[in-house]
């Protein structure tokens, strides 16, 4: 029931949030069979979200178990939104271990009935741009369906979801589905040896889950990677409308550069961060950016009498919707320190208090038998996003006309410096 009621909500949520969310390769998912939706984790839980939001079909969850534990509340809302606690000895302890046969229990039950499971398969979240090892719990779940229930034809589907930067308000979210693994196929092999098999269908689920992440090997190269991954971002310019899309071009670039530089010697490497510094320096030296570069064409007179035109009722919008959204921030900022709870906690409490105080407004309007204040409440969520799209203009505009302002010789040299660095990840 809660998971139906919120599930409208968390979507306008994710789609302001996100300045556009790619969903690529949804029909890698088989149809009525029972499916585990393998995904990587680089944030607290904006990835159950997104999935929950836009598939059709309910998907159930697993889920960290301290937080199950220690809070009766928390307890409740786990049921109500189909999430499955999972326990691990760092988190609680052996004490709560025994518990997890429930949590299988629940799972095989999932599966027995052809609903889509989410499992988070790295089993910790980082917010990082590379595949951490995948646990085993998984493939444990799946033999012990198969050992249960032997006529289930279970289908592993690897999902991959990157972020632009997932702490950054308008970044962009790609989620990838994978080529499934049909898991009856390791039956043999888990007969003989069910290790081997364990470790088998481990493998493979990592295997194929990495083609679908952009995998940034080493640490140490997550800077370089970066320099260039913006310069893919900047070529990409997504229109507000629709929020969701099923296009891939950018997660395809985007790994491709990683790929490319993963490759590379480190001397190759330090020359190149070298020459990408030096181009970042002489953008910052003329006073833009390399979207501004990019988004010269917003730059003209009419994209700024667009600016000066919407400026007073975006800042009306701006007004009336700042204050639940600003103390969402600033509560996720005291609770949740750490960059992989942050954008999500805001999230959570900024929809909530907006909520609390949408609902709040109309029944004061309600009770005060004001007719024309319900109707001005009801504008309230047309006149925040708004300002929202105002921004994202206005921002384009603005990196825009900074660009336009240089000398055409200038621009042209910059771009073949641009032109040219791509180009040495092509060789």
């Amino acid at each position: 029931m809660l998971y139906s009621f919120i599930r409208p909500f968390a979507k306008i949520a994710l789609g302001l949030y996100f300045r556009k969310i790619y969903i690529a390769n949804r029909e890698a998912i088989p149809v009525d069979k029972p499916v585990i939706l393998a995904a990587n984790h680089p944030t607290a839980f904006i990835e159950p979200c997104i999935l929950a939001c836009w598939l059709e079909q309910p998907l159930s969850f697993i889920a960290r178990g301290d937080l199950y534990v220690n809070s009766l509340i928390l307890r409740k809302i786990y049921d109500w939104v189909r999430m499955t606690p999972i326990f691990r000895r760092e988190d609680t302890g052996y004490s709560n271990l025994r518990n997890n046969y429930e949590t299988f229990e629940k799972c095989y039950e999932t599966l027995s009935k052809h609903m889509p499971l989410m499992i988070l398969v790295e089993g910790r979240t980082l917010h990082e741009k590379r595949l951490r090892p995948i646990r085993k719990g998984t493939a444990r779940i799946v033999f012990g369906a198969l050992e249960k229930h032997r006529d289930l034809d279970i289908h592993i589907v690897p999902v991959g979801i990157n972020y632009t930067n997932s702490d950054e308000f308008r970044s962009i979210a790609m989620v990838e589905f994978g080529e499934p693994i049909r898991c009856a196929e390791y039956n043999e092999v888990y007969e003989e040896n069910q290790a081997k098999a364990v470790n088998q269908l481990t493998r493979e689920m990592g295997k194929r889950l990495k083609r679908k992440v952009i995998n940034i090997e080493k640490e140490a190269d997550d800077e370089l990677v970066e320099m260039f991954l913006k310069l893919e971002e900047n070529e990409f310019d997504p229109s507000i409308f629709p929020v969701s899309s099923s296009e891939n071009g950018l997660f395809v670039a985007q790994k491709k550069v990683a790929e490319r530089i993963n490759r590379l010697e480190e001397e190759e490497k330090q020359t190149l961060k070298k020459q990408a510094t030096e181009y970042y320096e002489e953008l910052a030296k003329h006073q833009i950016t390399d979207r501004g570069l990019m988004l010269r064409s917003y730059g003209s007179f009419w994209s700024l009498m667009m600016v000066i035109l919407g400026f007073l009722p975006a800042l009306l919008g701006y007004l009336l919707n700042v204050v639940p959204v600003w103390l969402g921030n600033f509560i996720a900022k005291k609770i949740a320190p750490s960059i992989e709870f942050r954008a999500a906690s805001a999230i959570v409490f900024s929809s909530f208090l907006y909520g609390f105080q949408f609902f709040g407004l109309l029944l004061l309007g309600y009770l005060l038998g004001y007719g024309w204040w319900t109707l001005l409440v009801l504008l309230l969520p047309a006149s925040g996003y708004f300002y929202i799209a105002y921004q994202d203009f206005a921002k384009k505009w603005k990196a825009g006309h900074q660009a336009k302002k240089l000398d055409a010789a200038t621009v042209n040299r910059l771009l073949e410096k641009r032109q040219w660095l791509k180009n040495r990840l092509t060789k």
